[in-house]
């Protein structure tokens, strides 16, 4: 009798043995799957939301001080090409502080003005872009 006992035992063991391979070969057989498709998806970043614009600080009689965000163009987000975004973004807030300045000052609009830079902030790796400008209208040169 302890034969058969003996017998019973043993095909229980490789019974529950064989489960249990089964089950880790179905897991191992998941977690490829899960690692191989999430390798193959292509990674999207989502890109947080800033409002852009310019806000102006009056400093005195023709003295600003201008914070300008720019947004970078859609086809740089697209590709998500650092490079091209940090580059469109400041290219926008320039442009954004320029026509304000000329809207502050409408009879500088046809001359040459220079806003000194004091500062450039990117934000979301390059999407945005924030530069703060000091601009002061030049004295005029005295004529001899």
């Amino acid at each position: 009798m302890s034969g058969i006992f003996a017998k019973k035992s043993i095909r229980k063991y490789f019974e529950n043995t064989l489960k249990e391979g089964k089950m880790i070969r179905i897991l191992n057989c998941i977690l490829v799957f899960l690692l191989a498709f999430g390798a193959c998806t292509k990674q999207v970043k989502e890109h947080i939301h800033v409002d852009t614009g310019v806000t102006v600080e009056v400093l005195g009689a023709h003295k600003y001080k201008l914070i300008a965000i720019g947004g970078a163009s859609s086809t740089s987000i697209e590709e998500n090409d650092t490079f091209k975004m940090k580059n469109t973004s400041c290219t926008a807030a320039k442009s954004i502080a320029a026509r304000k300045l000329e809207e502050l000052e409408p009879e500088q609009k046809n001359r040459l003005f220079f806003m000194e830079t004091v500062d450039t902030k990117y934000i979301d790796d390059g999407a945005y872009c924030e530069i703060t400008y000091h601009y002061e209208l030049p004295t005029p040169k005295k004529q001899q």
